[in-house]
């Protein structure tokens, strides 16, 4: 039967007997090295673990109504209300009273130390039920608990035991002894004393006349101590009206035509509702702080305790340790602080990784300024971006609800999804004092029945809270009709998602693939039919009478996360030092379903290797993850991205170092990306008219070898910036359904977007829509400049915000759009392989400089947007060449330079105006013939044939 949770008073009733000091050897947690290890204990420290664990558990259940109190029997002294009324039951104590445990009361518990004298147990029995009686009174609705713990080893006076037995019944006591190394199925104490096992034999003979009453031994108390329990409570039921057939008013409005609103009223079912089910949680972390400076130093021992060690009992008021100096509990105070800003990084400061490591370590967080909550601004999170309230919002009138359930429609049951329930389900029935009530509610529930429908709810649990929407199915049973409510999504809340076919697959042409990893053939199905029914559990077990049964029962299978940190906390609170009492293995009752079956694993280890050979299946290496908001990087900085070009070519034939000359710069090949930033770096330093220098024609422009390795700036006209518009509405932005960027000014709303919050992704991801949209929906080419610039703007936050998959995703479809038969804007594509390396795929090599990750390489970018045949181009490269004899004794030594003069736009960030090759030669043609032989290999990993002008 299901407990009420709380309202319950459990007596420990604990024999502190001179046999409780005996000492034993318990086994713990092995080492870190699979050691094992063990403690010795008295028997009296053993049973008090027991204790310490259930009074915990009240403690972190944190009931007011579930109290405690603790009875000694064996102590000198003798304080008890029934030796107070009446006389006898000595050597018996009160030592803690009844009331709701707190760290105080583990603090007592673990100070109790064997005495020097014997009690009796039965003496300290009746104690318990007198003390716990006077402490409730009359009242019968309180659960009422005794549990004694002791050895056995003292006499016993069995005089009217069977008086104590009725009352025991009469009180409706559920009664446990745990005895020291009392007999089980599993264990069987040797040389045991004649006076233990009589009295063993004495406590099955009372349990029997007990109505509830419970025997074991220690050993098995604490086992179930760490087995995972799941309790079954009686929920408290709480009294609400249902409402059918009308529209109730939420709230009161003045009326001036002095309608009551009678009119609109239906029915009102009176009905009482209360939890089914009810989510597990963790445990909850309650801390407190120990403090020092008690009564004694902090220790809870007084000095008549260090006298008399043996005997800690002889005055238990003095040796209560004090509350107030002992525990204290942690209130939390919130502060509002400022985020600080982060600390600027010097370029040439020298930090270990071991100092970081250390700094990491004992590293105080800092707060920035403190600011009044009257200053704070109410914000709502909405997907990935904050929205603020302000005060205005808050007082605006809102619609009061009443507290109970209306009927506002009905579903068919075939209709209704089963990811549609949220949260617990709760029963709702008839008010069992109201007849009326349970035939109207009875008549509806049959009525749902016969037409197979749902109700539809509007629930609102309190008056003035938000209404919620539920469903709720009707229950018919012999005795009593019900209903079944669970909570339900509005239908703003539901979100239809539509994901590609699993079956079918189409390539970028759109016609079916039949050859795919993804796409499934016969073998693979049949190998993994069979590796199925090698894993089947239904009959992986055998039953009580040695039939086959399933393997898994849903009803012993706890959650590990859960029971376990309720192990670790009790486990902690009840021995602090940990070192050397650690936290014991989890029960074996937790973790038998963590593994599947060992029969199970090896009989279908032939049929998972079959499925791996037909499924191909292999190790996919971790895709690393760059840093977002990579610090900035100086681009006219050399880095060890640049190489000469004697490191790429070498000494070969005939052809000299390549050395620098007084009228040609030392120059070297860059990454596009950092060849962009030198070239932007470059703009703003001469500060040139880009637009004047833009319109001029390239192949025109003077080039003067040495002057600049920078590339030329492209050919492409500038892109016309997006009007600004503010205060417009979607529409006139021409925001399409599900995205944050419109079609009209796209550039605006992409850099408005990246302003408010933290929607990187999801900006990125609908430019990426919107752009190829614009494309198609510009008349002729005239949104061409437009697209061209959202796409720089998206390339560049793409790098640094480290998205860059979402760019080079966009780029392939792009191209694969363009290129497609029949598409009318295929010239957009020519407009962009014109840009060339600015606006292509991200390399490797850029992302490693903002700290991201590309698996790109510079040869793929340059391919994607470079499609022309160079070798059929005689005027892609240009190059001069520069002779001259140098002087000597016997025989002239000629060096001849060849200079790159101009490149094609196409080329402008592969190949860089002013590279040159250097050679020598005993002649003017060999030295000529070996610094183009040069020039011609370094040339050719693009594949390009430049042409030589002598």
């Amino acid at each position: 039967m299901a407990e009420r949770a709380g309202y319950t008073v459990t007596m420990f009733v604990i024999d502190v007997s001179p046999s409780m000091a005996k000492t034993r050897e318990v086994l713990l947690a092995p080492g870190p090295d699979g050691e094992q290890r063990t403690k010795e204990i008295t028997n009296l420290e053993w049973a008090l673990e027991f204790v310490l664990l259930k009074v915990q558990e009240m403690i972190f259940a944190g009931r007011k109504t579930d109290q405690c109190g603790v009875i000694l029997f064996g102590t000198k002294k003798t304080k008890n209300c029934v030796n107070d009324s009446n006389g006898g039951y000595d050597h018996v104590t009160e030592y803690i009273p009844i009331a709701q445990p707190t760290q105080h009361t583990m603090e007592l518990i673990s100070a109790i130390k064997p005495s020097k004298v014997q009690g009796d147990a039965l003496d300290g029995l009746i104690v318990a039920i007198q003390t716990q009686a006077l402490h409730l009174g009359k009242k019968k609705t309180w659960t009422r608990k005794v549990t004694i713990l002791t050895d056995g080893e003292s006499p016993l006076n069995t005089e009217d035991w069977e008086n104590t037995a009725e009352k025991l019944n009469e009180l409706d006591v559920r009664t446990t002894i745990i005895g020291v190394d009392f007999d089980d199925d599993d264990f069987k104490e040797e040389d045991k004393s004649e006076q233990k096992a009589e009295n063993e034999q004495f406590y099955n003979l009372m349990g029997a006349q007990i109505e509830k009453c419970l025997i074991g031994s220690c050993y098995q108390a604490l086992e179930d101590c760490a087995l995972p329990d799941i309790k079954i409570v009686k929920p408290a039921a709480k009294h609400i009206i249902l409402r059918l057939g009308y529209h109730y008013p939420d709230h009161v409005e003045d009326d001036d035509d002095g309608d009551d609103g009678e009119a609109e009223k239906g029915i009102e079912i009176s009905a009482r509702v209360h939890k089914v089910t009810s989510k597990a949680s963790p445990v909850s972390l309650k801390r407190f702080i120990k403090r020092g400076g008690g009564r004694d130093g902090g220790g809870g021992k007084s000095t008549q305790q260090d006298e008399d060690e043996d005997d800690v009992m002889e005055d238990a008021e003095e040796t209560k340790p004090d509350v107030g100096a002992m525990y204290a509990p942690v209130e939390r105070e919130t502060r509002y602080h400022l985020r600080p800003p982060a600390p600027e990084k010097k370029e040439d400061e020298d930090v270990k990784l071991e100092d970081v490591d250390a700094d990491a370590e004992h590293e105080v967080p800092t707060l920035g300024d403190m600011v009044e909550a009257e200053d704070l601004v109410k914000g709502y999170k909405y997907g990935a971006t904050w929205v603020l309230i302000d005060e205005e919002f808050d007082k605006l009138p809102t619609k009061a609800g009443i507290e109970g359930g209306r009927v506002i429609g009905f579903m068919h049951a075939s209709k209704f999804q089963r990811w549609y329930l949220m949260g617990e389900i709760y029963s709702l029935s008839a008010d069992d004092k109201s007849i009326r009530s349970q035939i109207a509610l009875s008549s509806f529930i049959r009525g749902m029945v016969i037409k197979d429908v749902l109700a539809i709810v509007r629930w609102v649990h309190a008056d003035g809270a938000d209404p919620k929407m539920a469903i709720c199915c009707p229950i018919v049973e012999v005795e009593r009709d019900y209903l079944f409510m669970a909570r339900v999504p509005f239908a703003e809340d539901l979100r239809n998602y539509t994901f590609p076919s699993l079956d079918d697959l189409k390539n970028k042409k759109g016609e079916a693939a039949t050859k795919h990893p993804f796409v499934t053939t016969d073998e693979m199905v049949t190998a993994m039919e069979k590796w199925v029914d090698k894993m089947d559990l239904m009959e992986a077990a055998e039953g009580p009478d040695g039939s086959p049964e399933p393997w898994y029962d849903m009803s012993a299978s706890y959650n590990p996360s859960i029971h376990r940190l309720k192990t670790a906390l009790f486990h902690g609170a009840v021995f602090p030092d940990l070192e050397n009492n650690p936290i014991p293995p989890p029960h074996p009752e937790l973790t038998k379903y963590l593994e599947p079956p060992s029969e199970v694993v090896e009989r279908s280890k032939k049929a998972l290797e079959k499925l791996k050979k037909a499924v191909d299946v292999k190790l996919v290496p971790p895709k690393v993850r760059g840093k977002k908001k990579a610090n900035e990087v100086d681009a006219t900085l050399h880095t060890q991205d640049d190489f000469d070009v004697a490191d790429l070519l070498g000494d070969e034939g005939d052809a000299g170092p390549v050395v620098p000359s007084r009228s040609i710069a030392s120059l070297s090949l860059k990454s596009p990306f950092i060849a962009s930033q030198k070239l932007e770096a470059e703009k703003k330093k001469s500060k040139m008219d880009l637009d004047d220098q833009d319109t001029e024609d390239e192949d025109d422009q003077p080039h003067r070898a040495g002057r600049s390795h920078l590339p030329t700036p492209d050919r492409s006209p500038p892109s016309a910036p997006t009007e600004k518009k503010t205060n417009l509405t979607r529409q006139e932005r021409d925001v399409r359904q599900g995205r944050i960027i419109g079609n009209a000014f796209p550039l605006n709303d992409f850099r408005e977007n990246l302003k408010e919050g933290d929607v990187v992704s999801k900006a990125l991801k609908d430019m990426a829509a919107v752009i190829p949209e614009i494309v198609d929906e510009s008349f002729s080419t005239q949104r061409y400049d437009e697209a061209i610039q959202c796409m720089r703007e998206m390339r560049r936050t793409a790098l640094q915000e480290d998205d860059i998959d979402i760019w080079n995703d966009f780029l392939h479809e792009l191209k694969e759009k363009c290129q497609r038969p029949g598409y009318k804007r295929k010239d957009f594509w020519d407009k962009v392989k014109g840009i060339g390396m600015q606006i292509s795929l991200i390399t490797d090599k850029e992302a490693e400089l903002h700290e991201g990750y590309s698996a790109i390489s510079e040869l793929q970018s340059v391919q994607l947007v470079e499609t022309l045949d160079f070798k059929k181009i005689a005027d892609a490269v240009h190059t001069a060449i520069q002779t001259e004899a140098a002087p000597s004794a016997n025989k002239p030594t000629w060096a001849a330079v060849v200079t790159v003069t101009s490149v094609a736009p196409v080329l402008s960030m592969s190949i860089y105006v002013g590279t040159y090759c250097q050679g020598f030669g005993s002649t003017k043609s060999l030295a000529t013939d070996a610094a183009s032989g040069q020039m011609l290999r370094l040339f050719a990993t693009y594949g390009v044939q430049p042409t030589l002008r002598r």
